[in-house]
């Protein structure tokens, strides 16, 4: 990718106050659930549950009166009229049902050979899916077997995940964090595109969608996690420039209405973030333009933890300014706090919006802050 050495770059602060406001952290989003996940282009999904599931801690935060009642209905509406569906972005998410298409890219290439994370068994596929066809929705304790029976429990819900990737089923709903899968001719809205976009749309739709959301970026953090799509990137980037779609600035790409875009300064809010938002899934673009070294530690062992096992970022006006450890105690109607880290001492500002972004965000999940 050609470096834009000579272009010119924004100040830091217009950086920062650009991205922020373009993720919508401070500002609430005005529209609704499905909006915002079609704005931001996936809500990643995670199965550790510290304090809630990640894809609500992400929605909370630009929807701040978001019950997951709202999100079930965008994903589990009546008559096929559904708004989002589960899918993989960089990772496990929930997408914009009108993406569809471009989620077809990925499941036609998986159909056509590509390997996720196991073998196909093109025979047991087959089972699973006739029985689907059959029977309706299932899910995979549905195809759980006496002992000594031909097909293994493991060995189906590879079968399941298989089929899932390859798009010919799809996720209908879950019952806890367990998913149900159906036929996509069962799930999807009729007016839904199904035919794969072209590669070419493909890299459009992600630099597009990346910018829009986060402002500006780098192509390697457009193409993060999404090795397959790398040479996509790359040639929309280079097409869009040409067109005048985007501009160099430095060594970041902007969209060309943004350049002159003023951003709102930051307001002297806190905001507590999941460690699966957007604006800090990055970690080398967060260090970069916000000076922000930060790392999840519930993955490294124990001994070597510096913070904790499930820090939060603790966002302070257009900067970081520590993190907290946090754990949901439900049998004491708690939330706890383990472990609270600053970068520096802090001052009686932020220590109040602290304390508020910390009740605030107990209250949401109907707990008291513990210490407040």
């Amino acid at each position: 990718m050609k470096a834009y050495t000579k272009a010119p770059s924004l100040p830091a602060d217009r950086t920062r106050a650009l991205v922020l406001a373009r993720q919508y952290v401070h500002s609430p989003w005005s529209g609704d659930v499905a909006g915002l996940i079609g704005y931001l282009g996936a809500l990643q999904l995670d199965a550790i549950q510290v304090i809630t599931r990640a894809h609500l801690h992400q929605l909370h935060v630009r929807l701040p009166r978001l019950r997951e009642a709202n999100l079930i209905g965008a994903l589990e509406s009546a008559e096929r009229e559904r708004q989002i569906f589960e899918y993989w972005s960089h990772a496990a998410a929930y997408l914009p049902v009108d993406n569809y298409r471009f989620a077809r890219i990925r499941m036609d290439r998986i159909r056509d050979g590509q390997k996720h994370w196991f073998e196909r068994n093109a025979r047991l596929c087959r089972f699973v899916l006739d029985r689907i066809r059959a029977e309706g929705p299932l899910k995979a304790s549905d195809f759980v077997r006496a002992k000594g029976g031909w097909w293994s429990w493991s060995e189906e819900k590879k079968a399941l995940e298989q089929l899932f990737h390859e798009g010919e089923l799809m996720v209908s709903h879950r019952e806890g964090f367990q998913k149900v899968f159906d036929l996509p001719e069962r799930l999807l809205p009729a007016d839904v595109k199904t035919s794969a976009a072209s590669e070419a749309e493909y890299g459009r739709h992600l630099v597009g969608s990346f910018l829009r959301a986060q402002g500006l970026g780098r192509a390697e953090e457009i193409s993060y996690l999404r090795k397959h799509d790398k040479d996509l990137v790359v040639q929309a980037v280079e097409g869009m420039l040409k067109s005048g779609e985007l501009l160099p600035v430095g060594k970041e790409l902007i969209l060309t209405e943004d350049m002159e875009v003023e951003p709102p300064a930051a307001p002297r809010k806190v905001r507590l973030l999941s460690p699966f938002d957007p604006l800090v899934l990055q970690r080398k673009r967060l260090k970069r333009l916000f000076g922000f070294d930060y790392q999840l530690e519930c993955y490294v062992p124990g001994p070597k933890r510096k913070f904790g096992y499930f820090c939060l970022p603790i966002l302070y006006r257009d900067g970081f300014a520590g993190v907290v450890d946090l754990k949901a105690d439900r049998e004491a109607g708690l939330l706890r706090v383990k472990a609270l880290h600053w970068r520096s001492p802090p001052g009686s500002a932020l220590l109040s919006g602290y304390n508020k972004a910390l009740g605030d965000f107990a209250r949401y999940h109907g707990l008291a802050a513990e210490g407040l």
